[in-house]
């Protein structure tokens, strides 16, 4: 592979792209493969790093090894995979009306000038430039995960690849956030700003002055997008762009035809359901703009997919007592988060540490409801509004406004290192303290009181050998004689750290109101209807 660059941007490698309609394109031949579903997969998992052993480090460690989950978590479900294979036809096909090799890339180069010469978003040079691009539109709720998905399919292409042979430096994709309360003018001028910023160049000041108007801008922007060949423009947060101020409806809405019917370039509009009506009203008599469709991402549903996705998440725990996920965990979380991708991690990584805070060291049903209920207070309407399934009420909460959810994390934080200030315990995990507790077991003393016994013998003489803290256990035994038989003596406060058999334990971790279901759910009330009806 050539190691060259241009001002940096790697040279173009070409490869056979499999198809004989991309052969011969040199825009396409230096694009990635056509990759399988297994590879796709592959590509788009984000893995956060994970090392068993980093369960037994202290608790604020172990906050910052769960922060991992919040940057790289990513499992791919089949919504992603149709997004890959839309924006991998979208890009590809988008190029056979572009050709540098058979002169159709610069018979839209010349359509262009005129364009700006004109001041005519619709001039040409050439009348029998042909289209090949299309259009797809993205919506659905805040938190639903179309940013990142978008983000982690289009890292699987280079960006800027540059051609000698055809002094062409190709813009694979780019993508923009529409300003808040945002017009078509000020999207101009952030295409500008982004192609600088990836290719070093100047257009935000050669072609970018505000004063030219929106007819003189957008004939800039669509030349500079047919100049380096830009494969797929993305345009986030759709919804913020302000109609009034974009000279209404039919202005926004020849400006996006014109870029996919006359300029070629393939166009991705991304926003929640407010950009949804916008587009569908403004849009369903378009010839390509809905080339692909539409695709509508909301909540997950409770399905296959959601089990997949708490299975694959569940392996992340950096808890000292973590337990696999079971039914009542799934029923829970679905109950809390309603399926919004980004609120299922973020509680996931909120419990983990409200668990180690707490002591707890381990997810429960009620953990999860009460971080909920302290933690993501400001996704309580909008979540409330998606369980109650009417349309009307989920209107109003278009834009999903989640928690600074780092902010809560240091809050928690804080109160563990008072919680270490106040009473400093040993890492349980250490061998000798192990060692001690293996030692307790064979006198068949029970964890809950060996637990606190080993801690204290430890926390007072720490540098004591094994054999020497066995001595200061059985003088501890002495002094305590009847620490055996009194094991009620535990904490309401720390029943939740019993065996998961106890029924304390599921005393702690059920609603007040809720203590005969859970007991009658975990088998432990008699059914005398059942018996009476086997009698009788």
């Amino acid at each position: 592979m050539s190691q060259s660059s241009f001002n940096g941007i790697p040279e173009a490698v070409y490869d056979d792209p499999g198809l004989d309609e991309y052969k011969n394109n040199p825009l396409v031949s230096c694009l990635p493969p056509l990759y399988s579903v297994k590879e796709v997969i592959s590509k788009l998992r984000g893995k956060p790093h994970f090392d068993t052993s980093e369960i037994q480090l202290d608790g604020r460690t172990r906050v910052h090894a769960i922060a991992r989950i919040l940057r790289s978590f990513f499992q791919p479900l089949n919504h992603h995979l149709e997004l890959e294979i839309k924006i991998s036809l979208m890009l590809r096909q988008g190029y056979l009306g572009r050709n540098p090799a058979d002169g159709s890339y610069y018979s839209h180069l010349q359509n262009g000038f005129q364009r700006v010469i004109q001041e005519d978003i619709e001039a040409y040079a050439f009348g029998d430039v042909d289209s090949t691009a299309t259009s797809l539109s993205l919506f659905g709720c805040s938190g639903c995960g179309k940013t990142e998905a978008l983000k982690r399919v289009l890292k699987m292409y280079r960006q800027a690849i540059h051609h000698p042979e055809y002094n062409i430096t190709q813009l694979t994709y780019l993508r923009l956030d529409c300003p808040a309360d945002g017009d078509l003018v000020e999207l101009c001028l952030s295409f500008f700003s982004a192609v600088d910023k990836k290719l070093g160049t100047r257009y935000s000041v050669t072609h970018g002055k505000k004063k030219l108007g929106p007819t003189r801008l957008m004939g800039h922007m669509a030349q500079v997008a047919n100049i380096h060949a830009l494969g797929l423009l993305i345009i986030d947060e759709v919804q913020n762009l302000n109609e009034a101020r974009s000279g209404g409806a039919e202005k926004m809405h020849n400006f996006f035809v014109s870029l996919v019917n006359i300029i070629g370039v393939p166009v991705i509009q991304v926003g929640t359901h407010r950009a949804s009506k916008f587009f569908s009203r403004t849009f369903r008599n378009a010839r390509r703009i809905s080339g692909f469709g539409s695709l509508l991402w909301d909540r997950l549903p409770k399905d296959t997919q959601w089990n997949i996705l708490l299975e694959k998440l569940w392996q992340y725990q950096w808890l000292q007592k973590a337990e696999p996920i079971t039914e009542e965990l799934e029923e829970t979380m679905y109950d809390l988060t309603q399926g919004v991708m980004d609120i299922v991690i973020k509680l996931f990584a909120l419990a983990q540490v409200r668990a180690i805070v707490t002591g707890a060291e381990r997810i429960t049903p009620l953990l999860l409801q009460r971080v909920y209920k302290d933690e993501l207070k400001p996704v309580h309407p909008m979540l409330a509004a998606l369980r109650s399934g009417r349309a009307d009420l989920i209107e109003k909460y278009d834009d999903l406004m989640m928690p600074e959810i780092e902010a809560n994390m240091l809050s928690m934080v804080a109160s563990l290192e008072e919680e270490i200030e106040q009473k400093p315990e040993p890492v349980r995990g250490s061998d000798k303290v192990k060692k001690l507790l293996a030692l307790m077991e064979q006198m068949e003393i029970p964890l809950d009181i060996a637990i606190p016994m080993v801690d204290r013998v430890v926390a007072e003489y720490p540098d004591l050998p094994i054999t020497a803290l066995v001595h200061k256990v059985t003088e501890y035994q002495v002094r305590k004689p009847n620490l055996e038989s009194k094991p009620n003596k535990i904490k309401r406060s720390e029943w939740i750290n019993l065996p998961s058999g106890d029924v304390r334990r599921i005393y702690a971790e059920v609603e007040d109101d809720k203590v005969y279901e859970g007991l009658k759910k975990r088998g432990l009330v008699f059914d005398l209807k059942a018996l009476y009806a086997k009698e009788s």
